[in-house]
């Protein structure tokens, strides 16, 4: 019994070992040849092209859609819903500020402006005044930017400011984050947990 077992497995073993040998030949690379059903014209040939990007004038667009939003937070009687009008129109979003030493953050559309409210409503508000010192600008695409400064509030009290940006639906620039004290939330081009 053990002989034939024996005999069954080194049979096995051998024929294995030619088919595998046979399959082997001298050429390392196989050639594939699949016929085209369809002839192909100059015509029917698209090459996606990735589009140039002019990095000075999407920072200008940046810094002008910055200024804007902080002038209408600055107007006389500010209107949360105005406000809401420089942000994206979907997807996440996130609002942080620091301005108490509290930290308060919303991460969606409608928790961004529940803090603008809150902050309007105060008595005794301040003008907030920012200033973008650096822009970056995601080099592959170009529909995500970040951008890193300052704000003052409360006389002479200065804290960092991280401030995310995406490309809306038309093309233009919509505010996605800003995180008032910078508060480690925003990473890179992305929103953090």
């Amino acid at each position: 019994m053990k002989v034939r077992l024996m005999f069954c497995f080194i049979s096995i073993l051998i024929v294995t070992i030619f088919i595998v040998s046979c399959g082997e030949s001298g050429d390392t690379t196989t050639k594939i040849v699949t016929p085209l059903e369809k002839s192909t014209d100059d015509e029917d040939i698209r090459v996606t092209e990735v589009p140039e990007i002019n990095f000075a004038a999407e920072e200008a667009a940046i810094r002008a859609l910055h200024k804007s939003h902080d002038d209408t937070v600055n107007v006389q009687n500010p209107e949360a819903n105005k406000i809401m009008e420089s942000w994206l129109d979907s997807g996440s979003v996130l609002m942080a500020h620091t301005f108490f030493g509290n930290l308060a953050a919303g991460r969606t559309r409608q928790k961004v402006r529940a803090l603008w409210t809150q902050i309007l409503s105060r008595k005794n508000r301040w003008q907030m005044v920012t200033k973008i010192e650096t822009v970056k600008i995601e080099k592959k695409r170009g529909q995500l930017a970040v951008a890193e400064g300052t704000f003052q509030y409360v006389a002479n009290k200065t804290l960092p400011l991280k401030a995310l940006y995406q490309k809306g639906k038309e093309g233009d620039w919509k505010v996605k984050a800003v995180d008032y004290g910078d508060s480690g939330l925003i990473k890179g081009f992305k929103i953090s947990g």
